[in-house]
């Protein structure tokens, strides 16, 4: 009989590693004896890199357990402050910059306009620096960073960091990450702003231990991210989740991706704005339009209305493609409240296919820039316990 390779005992060794510090991140604290049972590893192996763990600082003892009579057991959690990861959303005029924990604590958090230029590398080197000033705001050294996390709108490849398509800064083919990592000196991960929201759901929040869900966010575009089989899918190229691109109205209003008819054209913040400006003297934003709408003006009101209408179609093929077991509706747009809201249900109720909505949990969370910054970080969280099979793990962007 052959022998096993040395390269397959470390792979089984990182995997048991991985097993147990995710089930203590996940379901802790827990005990050796709790870790043996849950994982089925034998007490031994479960022993040893229970110590290697805590050596490494990774996990903590956390106290003992209660008694039930016999003899208490010590409790291991993760070490939160074992390393520390920064987020970043890119928006077309401004970068917000999270520095957190492992468990998405935030240390620091900073917004800095970004320079005119829309160029890649002026772009990058503004990005580094925003990260140099935010650690040193945070007291946190360079070497204790495991990584920087980059959200931003368009498609993204986010297992070779690079833009394919940036709606606000017309980029095509830039190679972000490479970029950032080459002036900062750290692994750099690129993603959909979305999916690093859906991302950090799934490790933080509401889609925590869910098979399926999504996330569907309003405000300046409308995206999604989805979850299934607990896997974020992102499909050929980062493509996944252009929910405002699917077409509702032939013919109708042009989108900044140069078609007619977007869902983005007709249910975005910038749509609403536009319906609403004829109504109002003085030049309107969507929150302006939304406290317009919540004094009972009716041009508001009926702006509002139409976007939700469309939103609610679009949520219905959300449902009719995936059916997951919880949607989130967030974004800075769910702030509009029921003028936007209540439509949006009525139409989404009505079109999807019979009885598939039934059982579906739909939770709308407003987020905000700082929650946008967090999610970024909550992507090079999800990296650091990915399971060692994770190619893109072993291989981020670093110079």
């Amino acid at each position: 009989m052959n022998k096993p390779r040395r390269g397959n005992r470390d792979l089984m060794r990182a995997m048991n590693r991985n097993l147990l510090l995710n089930m203590i991140r996940t379901q802790g604290p827990l005990s050796r004896t709790q870790l043996t049972a849950l994982s089925g590893l034998s007490a031994g192996a479960v022993s040893q890199i229970a110590g290697d763990l805590i050596e490494s600082n990774w996990i903590t003892e956390a106290g003992e357990s209660d008694s039930t009579g016999g003899r208490r057991q010590v409790l291991l959690r993760l070490n939160p402050t074992a390393a520390y990861v920064v987020g970043l959303k890119l928006m077309e005029d401004r970068a917000v910059c999270a520095v957190t924990d492992l468990e998405a604590t935030v240390l620091h958090y900073a917004r800095r306009a970004l320079p005119a230029t829309q160029k890649p590398e002026g772009i990058a080197q503004a990005l580094a620096q925003i990260v140099i000033d935010a650690l040193a705001q945070a007291g946190v050294q360079q070497d204790q960073v495991r990584g920087v996390g980059i959200g931003l709108a368009g498609v993204i490849d986010g297992d070779t960091g690079i833009v394919h398509y940036s709606p606000f800064f017309h980029w095509k083919d830039v190679p972000l990450a490479r970029l950032v990592a080459a002036d900062l000196r750290l692994p750099v991960y690129l993603e959909n702003d979305v999916n690093t929201l859906t991302i950090t759901e799934q490790l933080f929040g509401l889609g925590h231990d869910l098979s399926s869900f999504a996330v569907v966010t309003i405000g300046r575009g409308i995206g999604m991210g989805v979850v299934i089989n607990h896997q974020l899918y992102r499909g050929h190229k980062g493509g996944v989740g252009e929910l405002g691109h699917i077409n509702v109205q032939r013919d109708g209003p042009l989108c900044s991706c140069g078609r007619r008819g977007c869902l983005e054209a007709l249910a975005a913040d910038e749509a609403v704005v536009r319906e609403a400006q004829g109504a109002f003297d003085t030049p309107m934003t969507i929150d302006l339009v939304v406290q317009a709408a919540q004094q009972g003006h009716k041009a508001a009101c009926r702006a509002l209305a139409h976007s939700g209408h469309y939103l609610g179609l679009g949520l219905a093929v959300v449902v009719n493609l995936f059916c997951p077991e919880l949607i989130i509706i967030s974004g800075e747009g769910v702030a509009a409240g029921p003028c936007r809201l209540d439509p949006m249900f009525d139409m989404l109720r009505a079109n999807t296919f019979n009885g598939l909505l039934d059982g579906i949990r739909i939770q709308v969370k407003p987020t905000d820039d700082l929650a946008w910054a967090r999610g970024a970080a909550g992507l090079v969280v999800g990296k650091l316990f990915a399971s060692p099979l994770v190619d893109s793990v072993e291989s981020p962007a670093a110079p």
